[in-house]
């Protein structure tokens, strides 16, 4: 397949989600903006924080609010976008995969971006700025493959959609609060085996220090992360056999 195919075939995927997205024009600002409402609530906590602190280890209410404005725009643009991913373990799980295997692409896009979840736009507005955005997008691309791989997880442990669950809810407490006053070894896990840092604590530095250097580092992991994804799906889905509910139940 040529990269041309496979853009259209991207490009086709996401008309027909977004025309899905939007459906329900009610139901998709209602779930927007219940997510927003939400962010400003998490924003207002920081808000009294500060009224009481005068710094977190040298950040402040401006770095939280650009915190949660990067957090907020990567996350919502991936679900938005690759809603799919949140079903992924599931559909593993439960032997779903078949549907997606019988056509003549590569089954990962089909399967990320099978649904969108509207609440994702209450996420997305709170970026505007153009580096914000783009480190920001390249930051919800970590977060897409890594979420990835966790969802990748029933390949090899039939059971583990709930541990997939788990370690997304984990990702996203770290990665809402300041990743700095961590020590070396956290730190290391937080830039390795759960990319956090490249989720949240690099990209704010790079718009804090106006620095190409972190800004590159984040795409680099973004491209980086999603080789990853691309290869531990394609060696999980060697694995996959459509009858593994039944291995499941053993």
């Amino acid at each position: 397949m040529s990269l041309r195919d496979t853009l259209g075939y991207v490009a086709a995927l996401l008309r027909i989600n977004l025309a899905a997205g939007f459906a329900r024009p009610i139901f998709t600002l209602a779930s927007a903006a219940m997510m927003l409402g939400n962010n400003v609530i998490l924003f207002l906590v920081w808000v009294i924080y500060f009224a009481n602190f005068s710094s977190l280890r040298g950040w402040g209410l401006q770095d939280l609010a650009l915190l949660i404005g990067v957090v907020a725009w990567a996350f919502g643009l991936t679900v938005f976008l690759a809603g799919g991913i949140r079903d992924l373990a599931a559909t593993i799980a439960d032997g779903g995969l078949d549907i997606h295997l019988g056509r003549p692409r590569h089954p990962l896009p089909g399967l990320l971006m099978s649904r969108s979840i509207p609440s994702g736009l209450g996420d997305a507005p709170l970026g505007d700025l153009p580096l914000l955005l783009a480190v920001a997008t390249a930051a919800g691309g970590v977060l897409a493959a890594t979420l990835t791989i966790f969802q990748c997880l029933p390949f090899w442990l039939p059971g583990a959609a709930a541990l997939a669950e788990d370690l997304f809810n984990g990702l996203m407490l770290v990665i809402l609060y300041p990743q700095h006053p961590y020590g070396f070894l956290v730190r290391a896990v937080l830039f390795t085996a759960f990319p956090t840092a490249f989720i949240a604590l690099l990209p704010v530095e790079a718009i804090r220090h106006h620095s190409l250097v972190e800004a590159l580092a984040v795409l680099a992991a973004a491209l980086a992360y999603g080789a990853l994804a691309v290869w531990v799906f394609e060696r999980g889905l060697r694995r996959y056999t459509s009858g593994n509910r039944i291995l499941e139940l053993r």
